[in-house]
C-alpha cells in the first residue's frame, strides 16, 4: 500500500522552485509509445504513456522526461475524460521533476538548498569578497548566502503556519491562473466524496477564497489535494510523484 510521505511535496511547488533556478524553461505534455521513449518492450514498451518533457534553457537539445502509463488513469462517473489525462499529466511532471533534481520531499530538498548555499559560499572566496569582509569585520568571516526567491514550504506546515508566511504574494500573475488551473483540474479529476472533502478543506483555510490570493494556502491546499489523490489511488505503487 503506497503512502504519501509527511513532508512531501507536489509537483506544483516544485515547478515553481524550478522556474526560479530557470525562468526559461517549459514542459510540454505528449502521448507516445513506450519503446519511443526508451522503454523495452519487455517491460512495457509496448503501452502507451503520459509524457512530460522539460526543457531547463531554449538551447537545451535533449529535454528531462517524466511518463506515466495511459493505463493508470480513472474515469469516474460523470467525469470527462480529459479529467484523467490531467491527473496523468501531473504525475508525469512529477516524475518529470524529480529527474531534474527537484526531490519530492521537503528533506531532499532541503539537502539541495544547502548545496546551493555551499557553492555561492566557494564562489564568494574565489572572487576575494571574503577577504573584504575579513577587512571590515575585525576577521570575523561571513558566509554568503544565496538566498531563494520563492519561500519553500514543506507539506507538513500547519495552517497558523500559513497565515504567518509574509513573503507570500505571486511572482506574476500568469503562474498564478496557471496555478490555479492544476488546482482546479486535481480536484475535478476527484470522485465526489474526495471533492466534497477537498471543498471542507477549502472552507477551513479560507473560506473558500478564490483565486487563492496567498501562495502559502495555495501550497497548502494543493498539497492536500495531492494527499486525497494518493488516499484514492493508494494501491497503486507507482502513484508516488
Amino acid at each position: 500500500m503506497a503512502q504519501i510521505a509527511e513532508d512531501y511535496v507536489s509537483p506544483s511547488v516544485r515547478w515553481g522552485l524550478l522556474k526560479q533556478d530557470f525562468p526559461e524553461a517549459i514542459v510540454e505534455f505528449t502521448h507516445s509509445q513506450g519503446v519511443e521513449i526508451g522503454i523495452p518492450e519487455a517491460f512495457g514498451g509496448k503501452e502507451e504513456y503520459c509524457v512530460a518533457q522539460i526543457l531547463l534553457r531554449p538551447t537545451d537539445e535533449l529535454p528531462v522526461l517524466g511518463y506515466k502509463p495511459v493505463s493508470d488513469a480513472r474515469i469516474n462517473k460523470n467525469d470527462h475524460a480529459s479529467d484523467a489525462w490531467n491527473v496523468l499529466c501531473t504525475k508525469a511532471l512529477g516524475r518529470a521533476l524529480k529527474r531534474a533534481g527537484y526531490a519530492d520531499t521537503a528533506s531532499e530538498m532541503k539537502l539541495v538548498v544547502t548545496y546551493k548555499q555551499r557553492l555561492a559560499e566557494h564562489a564568494a572566496l574565489a572572487d576575494g569578497d571574503y577577504l573584504h569582509r575579513v577587512n571590515e569585520t575585525d576577521n570575523v568571516v561571513e558566509p554568503v548566502i544565496q538566498k531563494e526567491e520563492a519561500p519553500f514550504v514543506p507539506v507538513t506546515e500547519t495552517k497558523e503556519d500559513v497565515a504567518e508566511d509574509i513573503d507570500d504574494e505571486w511572482d506574476t500573475e500568469e503562474h498564478q491562473k496557471e496555478a490555479h488551473v492544476l488546482l482546479k483540474n486535481s480536484v475535478a479529476a476527484l470522485p465526489e466524496d474526495l471533492r466534497e472533502e477537498a471543498r471542507k478543506i477549502h472552507e477551513t483555510l479560507n473560506g473558500r477564497q478564490w483565486p487563492i490570493n496567498s501562495v502559502s494556502q495555495y501550497n497548502y491546499m494543493m498539497n492536500a489535494v495531492e494527499a486525497l489523490h494518493e488516499k484514492w489511488n493508494e494501491q497503486d505503487p507507482e502513484a508516488d510523484f
